[in-house]
């Protein structure tokens, strides 16, 4: 299944916004800073996909693995199918990341009532997303 959900043929929205830097110094929570996560798909609901990037060796900080991993276990115990990846890429900040080019790291997927783990290393972002909706077309 193609990746194509008509919103504008992925092309980057609001780039000045994008580079704006996010201070969040004053949203302390008991001394908890927030996270992101670098890219999201719901697929009707029933599919999720989550994608994080980080720079060549930089390494995933702990509390952004463990918030990437309680969506996971939220998903499965939902019912819901759901894919983690993390790839990581060496492009200049002055330039565009080509993420569905870039090479998974560290993945985790939800299957057959389980967590599964590694299946994605070493495949494309874009192979891994098309692999995962293709093997879950049938939720809903």
């Amino acid at each position: 299944m193609a990746l194509n959900f008509n919103n504008g043929g992925g092309e980057i929205k609001w780039r000045e916004r994008m580079t704006q830097a996010k201070d969040f110094s004053n949203l302390k929570l008991g001394g908890f800073t927030p996270t992101d996560v670098d890219f999201a798909y719901d697929v009707r609901g029933d599919v999720f996909i989550f994608g994080e990037l980080k720079a060549k060796g930089a390494p995933l900080p702990v509390g952004q693995r463990r918030l990437l991993m309680a969506l996971l276990m939220l998903c499965l115990q939902a019912g819901k199918r759901c894919v983690v990846l993390v790839a990581e890429h060496d492009t200049a900040a002055s330039e565009n990341i080509d993420v569905g080019n870039l090479y998974v790291t560290q993945s985790d997927h939800t299957g057959d009532g389980k967590i599964v783990s590694g299946y994605f290393v070493g495949k494309k972002v874009l192979e891994s997303c098309e692999a995962f909706l293709d093997a879950n077309r049938d939720a809903g």
